[in-house]
């Protein structure tokens, strides 16, 4: 049984909440993003700084944007979106889309064409309106 690391999360979840830092995000960019540890089957980050690939789909203002956890499991049902990404078979994990702080947001690892990020917000929308 997988054992979630609330405890290991929070210092760094507090560490990010008083960091004063400003992120320039855009749509279609691939980062690096901590979205720490969560509830059931909600995707969690990996590693000591609870991080992993996501897609900027949206940005909101200066503070805030909405995005997409990226996955190496590829499976074969609604909410997963493959993709290859840096020459690897990636999921887009549309089901788990979430509004996030840029406080979350770290490095830039690539961004996407317009044409692929019309492409990616048209199966989010086909998947949304199932």
């Amino acid at each position: 049984m997988y054992l979630k690391q609330f405890d290991e999360w929070h210092p760094v979840k507090k560490r990010l909440q008083s960091e004063e830092r400003h992120v320039y995000i855009r749509p279609g960019e691939i980062r690096w993003i901590a979205f720490g540890v969560n509830l059931g089957s909600e995707i969690d980050g990996k590693g000591v700084s609870f991080t992993r690939p996501g897609f900027v789909v949206h940005v909101f203002g200066s503070f805030l944007a909405l995005v997409i956890p990226l996955s190496t499991k590829m499976k074969d049902h609604p909410g997963y979106l493959p993709f290859e990404w840096d020459g690897k078979p990636t999921a887009i994990c549309i089901h788990q889309m979430r509004v996030v702080s840029q406080k979350r947001i770290f490095s830039r690892k690539g961004r996407i064409s317009e044409t692929r990020l019309l492409s990616v917000k048209r199966s989010i929308k086909d998947f949304f309106s199932l």
